[in-house]
């Protein structure tokens, strides 16, 4: 039940965001949909970047069986984060009133400020409610994560379409502060979680463990830096084709396969928000299990597997049999090539969705190093690859592009998930601290 009610969310939210995107159009114009554009680009950056090397290994810990010591450093996280947003914003501060923009296309003031409060929030927003799903509140994280995502937008295309603002400026301030509003609500259950910890029967043992997480902080970071790594590396094979492309590309032909990478990737963002979010946080507690740890690890990644091929295959035919009034909304052509190219694309995020699952167990297995030195590897191999297939074969050069791409990563990561041995169940629950003395 739970995963229809997250599957539902998740599909409200994505066509609230492309109503948005149409109204915007309609009401204010494409310059404002070029500005609206670029804050959800930079917001996808920023969510990345941000993170500084700590963000998976924190959910990592918060998924844990004993989660309060990770509770603590999380906060000391966000806190680390708020000085980061204020340093980042004094910085731009300086370089716009020291001119070094006007250089380029004058940037307004509230577009910049505009932007820069998105990309903050929207990082906030995102971290805190990674950490709701983390300690295995399922319910509470999909709630917020469609306020974040979706919610938002309802009030955005009331504004609008009633008249009461002309400016892309309210649209940011309504997303901020949804963002905002989520961050709150998340602190809130964090809280609440970690009374209820605290007061379990395991209080003593609990305190004793906080206690002794002395180092945490700087530990998370460590064993988080590859990940950040390979998340990194990750992001840029995700849009690298992309950028290629626009070397190869008119703009007119560039925007075409925007278009249809757009409409494909919805598939991996509606299998990550249903079966992603979840399915990291239960093979962490999985690898609690026992003797049993192994057993319950491989059983868990084979559901949640099956589960995400199971969405995205329904999914990429719902979005088949439906191709042709998605283009004809857009103007766009439907014809044998782009049908190829839809096709390519819709192949290649279920892989992709497929890569985050086994992601989500690289993750439990704490396989950062050998991670990081596979997108590198892959990285490596697929770039020329790219090149070539898109000077060759144009638009389904790029699809085929990105598709390989994406079975190098589903195809390195798989490799390092079933090889990988599930590590001692009691290093799962030990702090940083006593970890250093086990090895």
């Amino acid at each position: 039940m739970q995963l229809l009610v997250r599957l539902g969310f998740r599909i409200a939210a994505l066509a609230l965001k492309f109503v948005l995107t149409i109204v915007v159009a309609r009401v204010l114009g494409f310059a404002a949909v070029a500005d609206y554009g670029l804050a959800l680009a930079l917001s996808v950056v920023a969510s990345k970047l941000l993170g500084l090397g700590f963000s998976i290994e924190i959910n990592r810990r918060l998924s844990a069986e004993q989660p309060l010591p990770a509770i603590h450093d999380a906060r000391r996280v966000l806190l680390l984060y708020g000085a980061v947003y204020a340093a980042i914003a004094a910085g731009v501060a300086g370089v716009y009133h020291a001119g070094v923009f006007d250089r380029f296309t004058r940037i307004a003031p509230g577009i910049l400020w505009g932007v820069m409060l998105v990309a903050f929030s929207e990082h906030a927003g995102l971290e805190t409610t990674s950490y709701v799903f983390s300690l295995h509140r399922a319910r509470a994280g999909a709630v917020l994560l469609f306020i974040r995502t979706g919610g938002w937008a309802v009030v955005a295309i009331a504004v609008l379409l009633a008249g009461l603002s002309r400016s892309i400026e309210t649209i940011f301030a309504l997303w901020c502060g949804t963002n905002v509003f989520a961050s709150l609500a998340a602190l809130w259950c964090i809280a609440r979680r970690e009374r209820e910890l605290k007061l379990n029967r395991e209080r003593a043992k609990c305190d004793a463990v906080a206690r002794s997480s002395n180092g945490g902080f700087r530990s998370v970071w460590i064993d988080g830096m590859p990940f950040f790594v390979a998340t990194t590396l990750l992001s840029g094979l995700q849009y690298g084709e992309r950028f290629l492309a626009s070397q190869v590309f008119s703009s007119y032909t560039l925007g075409r396969y925007v278009f249809a990478w757009s409409i494909s990737s919805s598939i991996q963002t509606i299998a990550y928000a249903t079966i992603v979010v979840t399915a990291g946080p239960r093979l962490v507690r999985a690898l609690s299990g026992g003797h049993h740890a192994a057993r319950l690890f491989h059983a868990t990644l084979r559901r949640a597997l099956l589960a995400s091929i199971g969405i995205t295959l329904l999914a990429a035919v719902a979005i088949v049999l439906v191709h042709q009034p998605l283009f004809h909304i857009a103007r766009e052509p439907s014809g044998r090539q782009e049908f190829g190219m839809l096709l390519v694309l819709l192949i290649s995020f279920v892989l992709r969705s497929i890569a985050d699952v086994y992601w989500a167990a690289a993750i439990a297995l704490r396989a950062g190093k050998r991670v990081a030195l596979a997108m590198c590897c892959v990285t490596l191999a697929c770039v020329p690859i790219e090149w070539m297939l898109i000077r060759e074969l144009d638009e389904i050069g790029a699809a085929l592009a990105h598709l390989s791409a994406s079975v190098g990563i589903v195809a390195i990561l798989a490799w390092i998930v079933m090889r990988t041995h599930a590590p001692n169940p009691a290093a799962i629950a030990v702090v940083p601290e006593e970890a250093a003395h086990v090895a």
